[in-house]
């Protein structure tokens, strides 16, 4: 996941910060019934980008990945050089720059190539991953090696991807909601709070 991330975040430094990634459940709570945040997710969330999810089990919703991997399968993999990873990295180069980017038509960009579509964001990535931060006065509670926080004798699930991290309760008039940096991430009715039970 460490490499991944690096990887993530040389392309921020070079592209800018998207608004939104689109991420597959795989990222999400160990517990599926439960919402949680991963570790990935919480890099994402201090800066500034939304995580959402295809609905489990409907693998429709990543339909664009996996259209390009059908595409991959279909053209490039046949002729791609495998004896050395530099000439793998070449041609793949090469067909994604020279090919599917630049001269490819899209239909979902009505018939143009994606290079004629495709602009840096203009979200900068910051030097370094900010720390959360909340309004003065809030009501915040370290997330425990279980991936819970208590709050008034009640534990609630906010992910593993948060131990050792702080998230913000807000008390509402029917639910408790529960909040990494500027993302709600649980709201449980009140109707729902039991003593002794992770929540």
């Amino acid at each position: 996941m460490a490499s991944a991330w690096n990887v993530l975040w040389d392309a921020f430094g070079e592209y800018g910060l998207p608004r939104s990634i689109l991420c597959d459940n795989a990222f999400g709570s160990t517990m599926p019934h439960i919402p949680g945040v991963s570790w990935f997710e919480s890099q994402l969330i201090r800066l500034g980008i939304a995580p959402i999810h295809g609905r489990p089990y409907h693998p429709q919703t990543q339909g664009k990945i996996e259209r390009l991997n059908g595409t991959l399968e279909l053209e490039l993999w046949p002729i791609v050089r495998r004896d050395l990873v530099a000439y793998f990295d070449t041609d793949l180069r090469q067909w994604r720059s020279g090919v599917y980017n630049s001269i490819r038509p899209h239909e979902a960009l009505g018939d143009l190539p994606p290079a004629t579509r495709w602009r840096p964001s203009p979200r900068k990535r910051p030097a370094s991953l900010p720390l959360p931060e909340y309004p003065a006065g809030s009501i915040v509670r370290k997330v425990s090696t279980s991936g819970d926080a208590r709050w008034n004798y009640y534990r609630f699930l906010a992910g593993r991807g948060l131990v050792g991290q702080y998230v913000r309760f807000e008390e509402r008039e029917h639910e408790i909601a529960i909040f990494y940096c500027w993302k709600e991430i649980r709201n449980v009715p009140r109707s729902e709070l039991k003593y002794g039970e992770m929540l």
